[in-house]
């Protein structure tokens, strides 16, 4: 059984072309919406949606407060989430089940993103800082690392790690504790397509702000976060080649370089974010976009 968590914040439009596709797959046996955005879509989408089940939270809170809160409100042997800026593929259900069935000691198991037809140059600078790594045709197999919007998980994995989850953790740090187990994840074919809905300056505060929270959550403990914070400003360097690295292998070098202003200005503000969390630790507020 599959159960699915659709994350959503002031995505409306998206979120419903999320559910319809959603809806019409068999294999999706239960689908939860966890939402912080100021107006409660509970009503509207009970009209088109009545079987879908909606967690409105009151406080904005971060996406993986928003994905582990809604964990428990399902039942599924496998819980697969996914962003209400994304639509899944008409077989990403399916073939979620399958890669599962296939590997049944990866904890988790998650699919390559693409990018809607005719975005446009900020899309896909926003794009290639965000999802490069998981851009089509990415090969099947097991990998460190899956998508934040493209990810599934057997409950029983999800259960182990608990106290990550009830701290409020990135999926990241759950790959990693896994990943120091030995443990593998998995690749499927199932494809999510990532719509952007955020502006300029929507971006660019989402990048710095999820950039700190990353470093806050996994160097908070660590002696070396100093020297983590020095070498910050190489990070926008390293960060474009890695891009540009798999923008290439995706056949989507051209599309890089036109976005390149784009992804070098992203990749500055998650190293000033990234720099802000091994100085400062989390931020007070709660940040989603």
């Amino acid at each position: 059984m599959l159960s699915v968590i659709v994350t959503s914040y002031r995505s409306r439009e998206i979120l419903d072309a999320c559910l319809a596709s959603l809806t019409a797959q068999p294999d999706a046996s239960e689908i939860v919406v966890a939402d912080c955005s100021p107006v409660d879509p509970s009503e509207g989408l009970r009209e088109r949606f009545p079987g879908v089940r909606v967690l409105h939270l009151p406080r904005r809170t971060t996406v993986p407060a928003l994905r582990w809160s809604a964990v428990a409100r399902t039942s599924g042997d496998v819980v697969a989430a996914i962003e209400g800026r994304s639509v899944p593929a008409p077989d990403w259900c399916a073939e979620l089940l399958r890669t599962h069935a296939r590997h049944p000691g990866a904890p988790g198991v998650g699919g390559p993103v693409a990018l809607k037809p005719g975005a446009t140059t900020f899309d896909w600078g926003l794009y290639f800082c965000e999802f490069a790594p998981f851009a089509p045709a990415i090969a099947a197999g097991a990998l460190p690392q899956l998508s934040g919007a493209n990810l599934s998980y057997k409950r029983a994995a999800l259960d182990a790690v608990r106290d990550l989850m009830d701290e409020g953790q990135w999926e990241a740090a759950l790959h990693h504790r896994w990943h120091r187990q030995g443990r593998t994840l998995a690749m499927s074919s199932g494809t999510v397509v990532f719509h952007n809905g955020m502006s300029v300056g929507d971006a660019l505060r989402m990048r710095f702000h999820y950039g700190r929270s990353y470093a806050a959550d996994r160097f908070r403990r660590s002696p070396l976060r100093w020297w983590y914070a020095a070498a910050a400003p190489l990070l926008p360097l390293v960060l474009t080649w890695r891009a540009g690295r798999c923008a290439n292998r995706a056949g989507l070098f051209a599309a890089f370089a036109v976005a390149l202003p784009w992804v070098a200005a992203f990749n500055v503000a998650w190293a000033a974010g990234e720099m802000a969390g091994y100085l400062l630790g989390r931020s007070r507020q709660s940040h989603v976009y």
